[in-house]
């Protein structure tokens, strides 16, 4: 079951995506469609205080960053004083080679731009706090068929009022457990306003890293632990973004693993990098 749900969603997901319309924004909201209407300035997601566990990034070295240079880095187009979440999103989707698990949100945005309900499941555009995502159920589609794939967007404000952290997740879930693929997972990258790109910062460099390892409970040492590679699927991290606040939420893969064998995460972003909590 859960081989015919990843194969239809990877075959799904590689519906093509023209971006010819991708600064053409149309205010009608379809019937399955979500969209917050606000100005986009994602409040919300702005954050105080230190963190006290210091992550490699910080404001200090993003102001001196290079960006706009080279292959590693992303333009973002926009009309008016500052880029959307819509921006973000279109600029990610047409990076050259993005192309599996996203096919489905590249539909549904065109689609949106058109105003017409997407295609297949849900798609919630909120501009106020610079969110978008896109759910489908596919038993929908196909009664044989338990998969659930969902697309996630989201950025926040840095500190220095120059930068911005966008990060992108994909999630696949069949038989109520989620499963890892060469898609699935969290990406981030910094949009620098001035050079108007986006550079890739890894989940490490911004203090968002969580493995396997350390959702055991007791948390095993990632060098010397004694997990099993179906363990470490089961115990695969999984990331949730907010539609509003600042706390990427981080649980493991197999729900059905014992509350006393496992622990959750909570990444707290402050404006310079994420404070990480566990919940034991």
């Amino acid at each position: 079951m859960k081989t015919k749900a990843l194969t239809l969603l990877l075959a799904m997901a590689a519906i093509t995506w023209s971006c010819s319309n991708a600064q053409n924004q149309n205010d009608n909201t379809a019937a399955t469609t979500t969209e917050a209407d606000a100005p986009d300035e994602a409040d919300g997601r702005i954050a105080a205080g230190e963190t006290t566990d210091e992550p490699e990034y910080c404001a200090d070295e993003i102001e001196d960053c290079e960006c706009g240079e080279g292959e590693d880095f992303v333009p973002v187009k926009f009309k008016g004083d500052k880029p959307t979440i819509l921006d973000f999103a279109r600029a990610y989707l047409n990076i050259e080679g993005m192309g599996e698990g996203y096919g489905n949100l590249r539909s549904a945005l065109e689609r949106y731009d058109k105003g017409k309900n997407p295609e297949y499941g849900e798609l919630i555009v909120d501009k106020a706090n610079g969110y978008i995502s896109n759910t489908i159920d596919w038993s929908k589609v196909d009664a044989d068929n338990d998969a659930v794939s969902i697309n996630e967007m989201c950025y926040w404000n840095c500190k220095d009022g120059r930068h911005k952290i966008f990060a992108s997740n994909v999630k696949g879930m069949s038989e109520g457990k989620y499963y890892e693929t060469e898609v699935t997972g969290v990406n981030f990258l910094c949009y620098d306003s001035k050079t108007k790109t986006m550079e890739w910062y890894s989940a490490d460099q911004l203090g968002a890293l969580v493995t396997a390892p350390d959702l055991c409970w007791p948390a095993q040492d990632i060098e010397n632990n004694n997990l099993s590679g179906e363990d470490w699927m089961r115990y695969a991290p999984v990331y949730t973004l907010p539609r509003t606040g600042k706390t990427i939420k981080v649980d493991v893969a197999d729900p059905t693993i014992p509350a006393s064998k496992r622990r959750s995460c909570e990444l707290t972003w402050n404006g310079e990098g994420f404070t990480k909590k566990f919940s034991k």
